[in-house]
């Protein structure tokens, strides 16, 4: 049996492999920290990256005048409340 403790930054490797293995493009967390110049959200309360959103609602939808992508977006990023039990 191994002595390897199972903690956050083991997962968190294993997970970004299996995304990369998949194709997805990996950035290391600190590249894309709140305040740094890659930063894609203000805080890291805010779960949904907006600006991508956006732009894959545009890409699925680019002829939709129904509506911009940030209107379809917003209620995705809507917090109803901060906590996580009803």
């Amino acid at each position: 049996m191994s002595d390897m403790t199972l903690n956050e930054a083991i997962v968190e490797e294993v997970a970004l492999g299996w995304f990369q293995e998949l194709g997805y493009a990996v950035l290391p967390g600190p590249q894309m920290a709140t305040g740094e110049p890659a930063a894609e959200r203000e805080s890291f309360g805010d779960v949904v990256l907006v600006g991508r959103l956006c732009e894959a609602i545009r890409q699925i939808n680019p002829a939709s005048s129904m509506a911009s992508p940030t209107t379809v977006a917003q209620p995705a990023t809507v917090q109803s409340s901060s906590r996580l039990n009803p």
